[in-house]
C-alpha cells in the first residue's frame, strides 16, 4: 500500500497576513480516487499546485 502523506503544511502568499493553509496534515492511499470540492477562492488549485512541487 502506497500513500501520499502531508504533514504540517503552511502556506501564504507574499504580503498576506493570514496564511491560506496553516498546519494542514492528511494522508491518502494512492489507489483511492480523491476529489476536492469547495467554494471559489478557497485554495483548491493552490493545494494541487503545492502537491506538484
Amino acid at each position: 500500500m502506497s500513500a501520499i502523506k502531508i504533514e504540517n503544511l503552511t502556506f501564504s502568499y507574499y504580503g498576506y497576513v493570514k496564511p491560506i493553509f496553516e498546519n494542514v496534515s492528511f494522508s491518502f492511499d494512492t489507489n483511492w480516487k480523491t476529489g476536492l470540492i469547495g467554494r471559489n477562492g478557497i485554495g483548491k488549485s493552490t493545494l494541487f499546485k503545492l502537491l506538484l512541487n
